[in-house]
């Protein structure tokens, strides 16, 4: 009985023993641990001014109270701007303020923040890729991509493309499926028979050619001897015709008979003859056999008959009649393949594109102060920034990553605008709505339309205008002529700094 309880406990203990082996051998994803991470990547503003061109807000806003909005004599809504140097509470609410002011300069804002990725994150064996969002009114942004790379990551990128490449050397382009994807067998076959009936046509042709030209000088050779016979004939007989005249003539003339019968008959014997021996034979295509015509006619040599055989460039398109089809077909089944089967070896591939693009070993954490200078519209008075991002391991399994919003209003020289300049005096109801649009038309960024209105009045909302179009000349030629006030030389400081530098 004992040694029974002895033998269930071990068996027991070696199934115990297997179930831990087989838990400590059981494959996890590479970014299993990022789930149960309690560090996070984040982003924020930079600590004091970061930028010339913006300041941070207290840290800790606290709210009492819901102050009732009132407008105030430039139609501004003064009540409810948050004062930074007040406190504002409402009970038990506390808020962190996340905002960050930015200005306008020439229609851009800069919007600065810094990206903390903590060491957890990083290793050589991930990608951590980060998308800066920019929020505005109903739009999304995507900036460029924080693209950080393991040295385990980059190798598989690079095994990943050279799979790719392999793919991409099985791919034939089009202009060389004369080359590759030829019946080579059956090519050189037609070829060999094309060159063989070419020859045999060949020799045929110079038989049937040198045939007739053997014929040819037979028969020249038969004609000039008939002919020149002819002419010997010819030539004899008016010899003897001309001593039978000349015979007679003397005679006629001892005794003097009329000559003119005598010559006349004489004459009409020479012609006579000359008729008769006249038909000189000459070859004609009348007398060339039927065979030989067309060699005649075109006056074909021996030396003139080529074999019609196949040539190189015949040899390329006679390639084109062996072509392997279905291969072909293949080839571009796999060429019209090449964007997915890309997707599929290269999941994740280099980012040439990215905003900062980093390999980092493992072991630090990572930050990295992102500055985008971005255009804002007319109107627009805040953007928010938000970052997402992925990141993947080698072995193809993937994180996502989403961080808090910061936010930021936009603020311009036209916040400076004076509505209290419609109080004056001398203004007339029609200059007191014009003057009324202008400020709104200022302070919605639509400096252009504004200063067709303002000027008129050269008056320090016009110097202010002039400014934020970057007329500062023009603006401390119209400043210097203006009382001196806090406004004013204010704004004449703002000028005279833009045009020191170069703003």
């Amino acid at each position: 009985m004992k040694q029974y309880n002895w033998s269930v406990k071990l068996l027991g203990l070696l199934l115990l023993l297997l179930v831990l082996f087989s838990c400590g051998t059981s494959r996890s994803h590479l970014v299993e641990r990022l789930f149960l991470e309690r560090e996070q990547i984040t982003i924020y503003h930079p600590e004091g001014t970061g930028s010339k061109a913006s300041r941070v807000l207290s840290e800790q806003v606290t709210f009492t109270q819901v102050e009732k909005i009132q407008e105030g004599v430039d139609g501004l809504s003064d009540a409810n701007r948050v004062d930074t140097n007040r406190v504002y509470t409402l009970p038990e609410v506390k808020v962190t303020s996340r905002t960050r002011f930015t200005s306008v300069r020439q229609g851009f804002v800069d919007v600065d923040f810094v990206i903390h990725v903590p060491r957890q994150f990083i290793s050589d064996d991930y990608q951590v890729c980060l998308t800066p969002e920019l929020f505005q009114n109903d739009s999304v942004i995507r900036l460029g991509d924080v693209v950080l790379r393991g040295e385990n990551f980059v190798k598989k990128q690079e095994t990943d493309y050279a799979e790719y490449e392999k793919y991409l050397a099985g791919v034939v382009d089009a202009g060389g499926y004369d080359s590759i994807f030829v019946d080579r067998k059956g090519l050189n076959r037609d070829i060999s028979n094309r060159r063989k009936l070419g020859m045999d046509d060949y020799y045929n042709r110079w038989a049937l050619v040198n045939e007739y030209w053997q014929w040819r000088y037979k028969k020249e050779e038969e004609y000039t001897r008939r002919n020149v016979l002819q002419d010997y004939q010819l030539s004899r007989r008016l010899e003897s015709s001309r001593q039978k005249y000349e015979k007679e003539l003397l005679r006629r003339l001892s005794t003097g008979r009329d000559t003119a019968s005598l010559s006349r008959a004489y004459r009409k014997e020479c012609e006579a003859l000359k008729r008769k021996y006249a038909s000189n034979r000459e070859l004609t295509l009348a007398s060339v056999p039927q065979k030989y015509r067309e060699i005649y006619l075109q006056g074909v040599r021996p030396e003139d008959v080529q074999p019609d055989i196949p040539l190189d460039k015949d040899s390329i398109r006679m390639a084109r009649e062996h072509l392997l089809h279905d291969r072909i077909a293949m080839n571009e089944f796999k060429d019209s393949r090449k964007d997915a089967v890309f997707r599929q070896l290269v999941p994740y591939p280099y980012r040439p594109d990215a905003h900062y693009n980093l390999v980092i070993s493992e072991g630090n954490n990572f930050t990295y102060r992102y500055t985008k200078r971005y255009p804002v519209k007319a109107g627009q008075k805040n953007i928010r920034i938000c970052l997402k991002g992925l990141i993947t391991a080698t072995d193809r399994s993937a994180f996502n990553v989403r961080t808090d919003t910061l936010n930021y209003i936009i603020s311009s020289l036209d916040e400076l605008a004076d509505g209290t300049l419609l109080v004056n005096e001398t203004f007339t109801e029609e200059d007191r709505r014009d003057y009324n649009q202008a400020l709104q038309l200022l302070r919605g960024r639509e400096y252009e339309h504004a200063l067709n209105i303002l000027t008129r009045y050269k008056d320090y909302n016009t110097a202010l205008v002039l400014a934020c179009l970057g007329e500062n000349r023009q603006a401390h030629s119209l400043l210097v002529q203006l009382p001196a006030t806090a406004k004013t030389l204010y704004l004449l400081q703002i000028a005279d700094y833009k045009i020191l530098n170069l703003l």
